[in-house]
């Protein structure tokens, strides 16, 4: 290759990696209606690790905190009982052994229905017997959580907040509508509107009786007393392409009663059909114009966060875990510091950093200018993962930080093991060219199986694990393929830089033995 070519290449190469650095980690001011244009670090996901816990407590009705139970009157404080720092209504718990059973009953429930997110980590925990404190990763960017965004800081709040609030909700699906005229009949064609002094029931919750909610009235459809695991099957929820969506599967009964349902909401004034758990609109079946009578129902949902709070929640409902006791539905959510500290964030891309530079500086001491051109190289690769953890919205932990460093490795010991080799030959008394020819036949087969094996149990993690395995097994997988194509790039930004090079020995601080039969 000529010289001006490789100067070319290099600098064209040079110049985009220098941007790309850039705006991964550079942050800085821009005019007062954007405050910060944040880097590319700035805007990586964290996890509990790095960015503290979102975490509520929920307790049962009946139950009052301390400052909630000093509002009350003395003669109301008559009714309550103390029971560690709350203090429970003895008119609705008269047996506060069986209250608690049901709390820790239901924290075991919670805790599965959490398992189903998939968060890197998640704490459902029993706190004086009787409440039940959740938390849940904050899903932070960096910038959010040292207040440079805080309209994303808002957001995350909102998500977490509203997955607290959906996840606990408590009662039986029904299906709901606007319309007044809609209502199906039961077996003996009465009303349901006649049950409702079945003091099993409440006229509060769950009955034919209208239920007003943000300025709308609405009426069962269909569900109250009914079981609806006979008519569905499960729900779940999908990422289709950039659509999120929940799937409803019925079963052959739930197929014709679906029909019916659909067929009367078609010809209503809303056409609008609301899966409701108990008092809690999770989902709407939008738009319904016409009869729908098939095995399973898809709706979109914002994301696949929501579509699968509701997935799990409908799915609870329909599947007979419902909790045993009904909790505040006032979510409020707090956060927490970082488990490893408030600055854990920042000190762990300061090391990131500070382990980047020492590789530099010992590859190139090393290898001369062969180590500055796998330096750089290097950085292209931590470039590539910082990136995929942005883009890709990987939650970064500590086990995630580690499977890129464990891939970085790979990486760099792949590359060491042929300069290694070159050397070795270089030193035997071979030409550069026919060193790095015989060098790279000779590695390739083992490097090349070594990503193989890895690449595969990479995917298998992220296909079969969830939370923090799937998202190491993810980052693994990018990681491995990034160390595999770069392995080779070196190979020809070796041969980019070094071919202007007279002393190509030189180049990569190599030694040339020459025998005195040459």
């Amino acid at each position: 290759m000529s010289k001006a070519k490789s100067i070319v290449i290099t600098t064209l190469l040079s110049i985009a990696i220098f941007v790309a650095a850039f705006f991964a980690a550079v942050s800085f001011p821009v005019n007062n209606n954007r405050g910060y244009l944040n880097s590319i670090a700035s805007n990586i996901h964290l996890g509990a690790d790095f960015s503290g816990y979102a975490y509520t407590t929920v307790y049962p009705e009946g139950v009052k905190t301390a400052e909630d139970y000093n509002f009350l009157s003395e003669e109301e404080k008559e009714g309550y009982e103390k029971c560690g720092g709350l203090y429970v209504d003895t008119e609705v718990h008269s047996d506060i052994n069986a209250l608690k059973a049901s709390v820790a009953s239901d924290a075991k429930i919670l805790n599965k229905r959490f398992a189903q997110k998939a968060y890197s980590s998640y704490s459902v925990a029993v706190e004086d017997g009787i409440s039940i404190k959740i938390s849940v990763p904050t899903n932070f960017t960096l910038a959010s959580y040292k207040g440079r965004d805080e309209a994303n800081r808002s957001t995350d709040l909102s998500v977490a907040q509203l997955s607290l609030g959906t996840i606990t909700a408590y009662g039986p699906l029904t299906l709901r509508t606007t319309d007044t005229s809609i209502t199906l009949k039961d077996s003996n064609d009465t009303e349901y509107t006649e049950n409702l002094d079945n003091p099993n029931k409440g006229r509060d919750e769950w009955t034919n009786e209208a239920l007003v909610e943000n300025s709308k009235t609405y009426n069962i459809a269909y569900g109250y007393d009914e079981d609806m695991s006979a008519y569905i099957k499960s729900v779940s929820a999908q990422q289709r392409g950039s659509t999120a969506v929940i799937t409803f599967k019925f079963t052959e009964c739930g197929r014709k009663m679906f029909r019916e349902v659909t067929t009367r909401v078609a010809s209503s004034s809303s056409q609008d059909l609301h899966f409701f758990v108990g008092k809690d609109a999770v989902v709407t079946f939008g738009d319904c114009t016409s009869a729908y009578g098939e095995n399973s129902l898809s709706l979109r949902a914002n994301n696949i966060g929501t579509a699968q709070d509701s997935a799990i929640t409908l799915n609870s409902a329909v599947t007979g875990s419902p909790l045993s006791l009904k909790y505040d539905s006032n979510i409020t959510v707090a956060t927490s510091t970082a488990a490893y500290g408030e600055n854990a964030a920042v000190l762990a891309f300061v090391a990131c950093v500070l382990v980047l530079l020492g590789v530099f500086v010992l590859l190139t001491v090393i290898y001369k200018k062969l180590g500055l051109v796998a330096s750089v190289i290097t950085l292209v690769f931590g470039l590539i993962e910082l990136y995929a953890l942005c883009l890709l919205s990987i939650q970064v932990t500590v086990g995630v930080l580690i499977t890129c460093f464990v891939t970085l490795m790979l990486f760099l010991l792949s590359n060491v093991a042929v300069f290694s080799e070159v050397r070795r030959l270089t030193l035997s008394g071979r030409t550069m060219q026919a060193s790095v020819k015989e060098a790279y036949k000779k590695v390739i087969m083992t490097v090349t199986d070594l990503h193989i094996v890895l690449v595969a149990a990479a995917i298998l993690l992220a296909a079969i694990c969830a939370g923090e395995l799937a998202a190491c097994g993810l980052i693994a997988v990018i990681g491995v393929v990034a160390s595999y194509v770069l392995y080779w790039f070196t190979r020809f930004m070796w041969f980019v830089t070094s071919s202007s090079s007279k002393d190509k020995f030189r180049f990569a601080g190599f030694k040339r033995v020459v025998h005195d039969y040459e």
